[in-house]
């Protein structure tokens, strides 16, 4: 069946069609493709040029219209059949769901030219489908920009850890370093070790060959016993030193792994879709004073107030301190040894406002001990199965209907 009779050519089409229909058919680099392909000169022209001359050659038929058309149609081949099928059942309620199922799943620009430049189609059907078309260009604007807003906030964050990484890295490769120059000290020593073995081995057997040759001999078999003995204990040192290396090398690796994954797990908080941390960053949004734009404020649950946490993991103290305080909460910290500190505790259970307690890092008694604190002073208490930031993160920040903490 031909099908093309019944459908308008690009330059043909309502004026207002032409650029949405291009715009959402052909990228960027199709558009300098075809102007190349028609003799334009397109070096250092911006993309919106591009556009910009390709609408320009839209008003009737010509090279840069022909191309543009032909590519159009071969896009859009399929759903000129659909809707050349639906028109020939005179049909117009089903190209109308045509419509409305395609744009649903994101299908707009080929599905749009075969409708608006089928020579059937109604006016109110063009005019339902132009005001769809120019809303959602909107909207999309509008998610570009909160997505650009996001992506600058994971951009420093990206920037901070990766400057970690390096520092990380750094002082793995020294460690490499270190271990690789103990091996050699070691390979250097065994070699000497074998060396005065034999040595000595020639010097017993030049004795038991022939008669002593008097005190100069027995001292010079001292003296390489007392050498042997000295290189024995080099040697020895040598290896320990070699195991205390690789253990801090392997600790350090380990210590740089759980932080690569506690990055990943921190900026899953901050992807697109979750609370615009951008909100209080707002001239007159002051968190400590109150000039808080309403409810959905994401530093609302911390602000001006004190976390008290208890236990976790020691060296990652620093990373707590920085997701309260930058939340605009105090932060004091307890490591849930409780030997000659049982005060202490108490006075910060009594000065805080909200108590975290990881059980994965924490003794039974730290974990019972600050329980029954909490409730003799009425103090808000957050149990987490993990120490992880992620963990931390989502208890004290993100909204409790949407927690849920491994």
């Amino acid at each position: 069946m031909n099908t093309g009779k019944w459908f308008l050519n690009i330059w043909e089409i309502e004026r207002n069609f032409k650029c949405p229909v291009i715009g959402a058919m052909l990228s960027v680099d199709k558009h300098k493709d075809i102007l190349k392909k028609c003799g334009w000169d397109v070096s250092g022209l911006k993309p919106y040029e591009y556009h910009s001359y390709l609408m320009g050659s839209m008003g009737d038929e010509n090279a840069v219209s022909v191309k543009t058309n032909n590519y159009i149609r071969h896009q859009a081949g399929k759903y000129m059949k659909q809707i050349a099928a639906l028109y020939k059942k005179k049909d117009a309620k089903g190209v109308r769901s045509l419509w409305y199922d395609y744009s649903a799943r994101g299908i707009i620009g080929p599905v749009m030219y075969a409708i608006v430049s089928h020579r059937d189609t109604n006016v109110k059907l063009l005019q339902d489908i132009h005001g769809e078309v120019h809303m959602i260009s909107h909207a999309n604007m509008t998610e570009i920009f909160s997505i650009r807003r996001k992506l600058e906030t994971v951009d420093q964050i990206l920037d901070r850890e990766k400057n970690k990484s390096y520092e990380k890295g750094k002082k793995i490769r020294d460690l490499v370093s270190q271990l690789k120059q103990a091996s050699e000290e070691k390979s250097f020593l065994a070699r000497e070790n074998v060396w005065l073995k034999k040595k000595l081995e020639a010097l017993e057997h030049q004795i038991v060959l022939h008669e002593p040759s008097g005190p100069e001999l027995n001292r010079d078999i001292e003296r390489l016993e007392q050498e042997l003995i000295s290189q024995r204990d080099e040697t020895l040192r040598a290896e320990r030193e070699k195991k205390q290396l690789e253990i801090q090398l392997f600790s350090t690796r380990n210590e740089n792994s759980i932080l690569k994954k506690e990055f990943a797990q921190l900026s899953s908080v901050f992807a697109p879709g979750t609370d615009n941390l951008h909100t209080c960053r707002k001239s007159g949004n002051c968190p400590v004073t109150g000039d808080c734009p309403g409810e959905d404020c994401p530093r609302r649950r911390l602000c001006a107030r004190r976390i008290f946490m208890i236990g976790g993991i020691t060296k990652m103290k620093s990373y707590y301190r920085q997701i309260v305080e930058k939340a605009g909460g105090e932060f004091d910290y307890h490591d849930g040894y409780l030997k000659n500190s049982s005060e202490d505790l108490a006075a910060k259970v009594r000065r805080c406002d909200v108590v975290v307690c990881p059980v994965s890092c924490n003794s039974h008694n730290a974990c019972l001990k600050v329980k029954n604190l909490c409730t003799r002073y009425n103090k808000e208490l957050k149990i987490l199965n993990s120490a992880s930031l992620s963990a931390v993160t989502k208890a004290l920040i993100v909204p409790d209907d949407t927690v849920n903490i491994n």
